[in-house]
């Protein structure tokens, strides 16, 4: 099973103990399934149960270990973190490691590339919206290589800043970059940036999983439009 490479794919994320049990249906509205193991462990979900759980996937598979700093719910240490990883690594078709952590996270980013895994670097802005040079700070800290993606989420208060991620796309056209915003604006915003490009649009299985995340049926309709609406034109 490989991380669909298709445009673009519909990420299911899943953030509790009945989202994790769903993992083995075969129906589901997403192409693949964002695994947000620091959610899980936050409810006392363990490791076993998680690594059980990804045995018996019928999806392709996003490994999210998210720090606190970028929106995640376990205070890690580095150590703990990267074990993790690596236990549950081949379970998964891919991985989404911050920028930010990149560099404590090298062990599990090579695993994951000698295995053809996918790897996502992520950075976000959560409270307040990405500044131009955050942006340009991220484009700079990017190892561009295949079967890698940089996703950029960030909080939306105004147009401008929605122009900024749509900006992301545009100028980096060979690039895979997952561009989403954040906050009341959220939804409004992913059907853009998807119709711009963004190679990765998320949706909650069983809850959000950030502010104002939709759900994996409403980004499903999305997509179908967006592609109807291409087609017709």
């Amino acid at each position: 099973m490989k991380f669909p490479d298709a445009y673009p794919v519909v990420l299911g994320t899943v953030t509790t103990p009945a989202g994790l049990r769903s993992l083995a249906r075969a129906a589901s509205p997403a192409d693949a399934v964002e695994i947000r193991v620091d959610a899980l462990l936050a409810q006392k979900v363990s490791g076993e149960k998680i690594e059980a759980a990804l045995k018996k996937r019928s999806r392709p598979v996003l490994l999210t270990l998210r720090i606190p700093a970028e929106g995640g719910q376990r205070p890690w240490k580095i150590a703990e973190r990267r074990e993790l990883f690596l236990r549950l690594l081949p379970h998964a078709e891919a991985i989404d490691i911050e920028l930010a952590t990149a560099r404590a996270m090298q062990p599990v980013i090579d695993a994951a590339r000698r295995k053809g895994k996918t790897v996502i670097f992520s950075a976000h802005a959560i409270e307040r919206p990405a500044t131009p040079a955050q942006i340009a700070r991220w484009v700079g800290d990017f190892d561009h290589q295949p079967r890698t993606i940089l996703k950029v989420a960030a909080r939306i208060k105004s147009w401008r800043d929605l122009q900024q991620l749509a900006a992301l796309l545009v100028n980096q056209p060979d690039w895979s970059i997952a561009a989403m915003g954040l906050g009341p604006y959220a939804p409004q915003s992913r059907s853009v940036l998807t119709a711009l490009g963004s190679c990765l649009v998320y949706g909650y299985l069983d809850q959000a999983a950030a502010p104002g995340q939709p759900s994996a049926v409403e980004v499903r309709k999305m997509v179908k439009a967006i592609s109807f609406s291409n087609l017709s034109s």
